[in-house]
Parts: structure tokens; sequence; C-alpha cells
């Protein structure tokens, strides 16, 4: 997972898919983030180059997106694939946070 700190905008883009393989690294990465003092009021998680995502991952998934409100983070998702956006509207994810192009 790489990050990019753009004005108050914290991108996270995942280079691996989303999957059980990977998910404890993201989550680690993930604690030094939010115990990190880096200043920022919105997540954009960006599933761009995520070409697999397993119930885990949505699993993960769901866990940012809660984690974001409990810090009071706006939180939203880009760049998914026809797939994946299929799977969030299936789950009615795209209710609870904003999923963009």
């Amino acid at each position: 997972m790489e990050e990019q700190l753009l004005g108050s905008c914290l991108r996270l883009i995942l280079v691996d898919g989303l999957t059980a393989n990977n998910v404890s690294k993201f989550n680690d990465k993930l604690e030094a983030i939010f115990s990190s003092d880096i200043s920022f009021s919105e997540i954009v998680l960006d599933l761009a180059s995520t070409k697999n995502i397993d119930s885990v991952g949505v699993t993960f998934v769901i866990g940012l997106y809660k984690k974001a409100e409990d810090f009071d983070k706006k939180f939203s998702v880009s760049g998914a694939s026809e797939d994946i956006l299929s799977l969030f509207k299936l789950m009615k994810l795209d209710q609870f946070f904003d999923i963009c192009d």
C-alpha cells in the first residue's frame, strides 16, 4: 500500500490484490498511519490497480470505513473496477461511503 498526502486528503493506493494474503500487512500500515501525527480529514482508498478482492478484502474496506468514521474522517473509494463496483453495490456498501471513478 502506498500513501499520498494531498492537502488534507490521504490517498491509500493498493497495488496488490485486496485478498486475505495481503490484508494483514495493510492493517499494519493502517495502524501506523492512525497512530502517527499525520494530519488529514479525508481518506480515499484507491483501487485502480486492484484486480482481486475476496471476503477478507471486503471486511478490510468496511473496517477502514469504520475506523475513518471513529476518527471523524471522510472516507471514499476510487478507481474500483466494474466487478468490484458491482460487488460493493450488491452488498449495498455504496449507501455508507462514496464510490468515485
